[in-house]
């Protein structure tokens, strides 16, 4: 595969400035969920967020969850507290 000097050099010029980027395969469903609870520019900052905290990096504390359930398969939003006090409950 042949890459044209100008791509070459634009990629450089990107990995000098910012993060490189990574491919993950992700589903599109629990991206378009992530997206929705932490804001679609988010996404990125909370996977290194997780990334930090179980590398058990020094200063890094586990990433804050999302108040409420969103999306899932065959699953309604429910709020953390809704669902603590059905098992309590239960």
């Amino acid at each position: 595969m042949h890459i044209h000097p100008y791509d070459d050099r634009m990629a450089k010029q990107n990995t000098e400035r910012h993060t490189p980027m990574r491919p993950i395969r992700i589903p599109d469903d629990e991206w378009e969920a992530l997206g929705k609870a932490v804001g679609d520019r988010n996404r990125a900052r909370l996977i290194r967020e997780y990334i930090r905290w179980h590398l058990r990096w020094p200063g890094n504390t586990q990433p804050a969850r999302t108040p409420e359930q969103i999306g899932g398969p065959g699953i309604s939003k429910k709020t953390t507290e809704q669902a603590d006090k059905e098992a309590q409950d239960g």
